[in-house]
């Protein structure tokens, strides 16, 4: 116990730097789509810009290793958040779906290597024994971060530029806690490539598992504050999104200690069947109901969509060696920003398409339906017995507790897709 909290006192910095970042990053998850809409643009072309910044993120994750191992962590995650902010205060004179991508793709790009450089860091400094217990102190608090950052715009007007001088304030602000650090940075790890289709042979579960992940989340958290905007309660919005993330909170660490004891598959099964019941009951809500009903079926929702890639990770790890956990953390990140990527897109259709956005619950209850299904298929293959698995850490799809594996091995830039998988 004394061992992690001076663990924790030593990656302390470096946690307030990622809190401030994800104040910022909450408070324009609610507002840019918000905003978009208020420019013109249609479902389509914001679930678009979603995709795009998906894609930044990607393109950042595999670039951050050569970038570490170039000019080190501090001047790189300066670099960062300087963009970040600039990006963010460009996106006030925004107008059209070209100049909306063109600076979120960017900041996308930025926002993974920020994490990457971050936690990179942080899992070089903790030792085996403790990274558990001070990544569940991380976990809490960038979450909760995350989940009160959207309350900062939101006394805000469409068109007020508040919101986004909060957001570019923070990216600046998070570069504090990093320069003014005593400690000396770490010597990233090398490059070394990973082939996606060994991945699927090791833990076909865990790969199904993340991909429809980011098909399913980055869409609904994209585009869900235009659901309570279509539902007259814009400014509900902020607390709208901030129910998931604290459904997710509820269940995420009740769901990793059942994940050590049973089968993780079905967890993860009973998981997305939680998620699919809180999003079907989003689309059936009548219009007439009040929206303190939604924002019980988004809580519910978060419980089970948002709490399962962590498991989904832990059930690679069972099947991995100690020396390819870094190559196939990565590799399961990888698969999950190409989900983030599509899901978006075909989100943003069906909601412009069908219901409007109440129709993105609708293909959320879907992809929910299709995780459960897999896993109830996979639930035929034996898994690990109980004394090889190991314990169950949160893990959080943006940031790199996943993604530092992306920047310490630059495995998403030298993937090779395997046509077999």
């Amino acid at each position: 116990m004394l061992c992690a909290m001076r663990s924790l006192r030593t990656v302390a910095v470096l946690i307030l730097a990622i809190c401030i970042l994800q104040v910022a990053g909450g408070l324009l998850g609610v507002w840019l789509p918000l905003a978009m809409a208020d420019d013109g643009l249609s479902k389509v072309y914001v679930g678009a810009v979603a995709a795009t910044y998906s894609a930044g993120f990607m393109g950042g994750a595999a670039l951050s290793g050569a970038l570490l191992r170039r000019i080190g962590h501090i001047r790189v995650f300066s670099a960062a958040a300087g963009v970040c902010c600039a990006m963010t205060l460009f996106l006030f004179w925004a107008d059209g779906v070209i100049a909306w991508a063109l600076l979120r793709m960017p900041q996308g790009a930025c926002i993974a290597i920020l994490f990457a450089t971050s936690e990179s860091w942080m899992n070089t400094v903790l030792g085996k024994d403790e990274r558990g217990s001070v990544l569940g102190v991380y976990f809490l608090a960038t979450k909760v971060a995350l989940a009160g950052g959207p309350f900062l715009g939101a006394a805000a007007a469409m068109g007020d530029p508040a919101p986004l001088m909060v957001a570019a304030a923070c990216f600046a602000l998070c570069l504090v806690p990093i320069c003014w650090t005593a400690q000396t940075q770490p010597q990233p790890l090398q490059a070394a490539p990973m082939a996606i289709g060994s991945l699927f042979q090791t833990a076909p579960a865990a790969v199904i598992a993340a991909f429809l992940a980011g098909m399913s989340n980055n869409a609904v958290l994209g585009l869900a504050p235009l659901y309570a905007r279509d539902r007259g309660e814009v400014e509900q919005a902020p607390l709208f999104l901030a129910c998931a993330w604290a459904g997710s909170l509820a269940t995420q660490w009740v769901a990793g200690w059942a994940s050590d004891k049973i089968d993780r598959r079905l967890v993860i099964a009973a998981l997305n069947a939680l998620g699919a019941a809180g999003a079907l009951a989003i689309f059936l809500l009548p219009p007439q109901a009040g929206f303190h009903w939604a924002m019980l079926g988004i809580a519910v929702w978060g419980a089970g969509s948002l709490s399962y890639y962590g498991i989904a990770v832990a059930h690679m790890a069972d099947r991995t060696s100690t020396a390819n956990m870094a190559h196939a953390v990565a590799g399961l990140l990888f698969v999950w920003a190409i989900g983030s990527i599509f899901g978006p897109l075909i989100a943003g259709f069906v909601a412009d398409r069908t219901e409007g956005a109440r129709g993105l619950f609708g293909y959320a209850a879907i992809i929910g339906v299709l995780v459960c299904v897999s896993m109830g298929l996979r639930l035929r293959v034996p898994g690990p017995a109980r004394a090889e698995k190991g314990a169950f850490a949160p893990q959080a799809e943006s940031s790199v507790a996943a993604g530092e594996a992306l920047a310490l091995t630059g495995a998403a830039k030298a993937v090779k897709i395997d046509q077999s998988a």
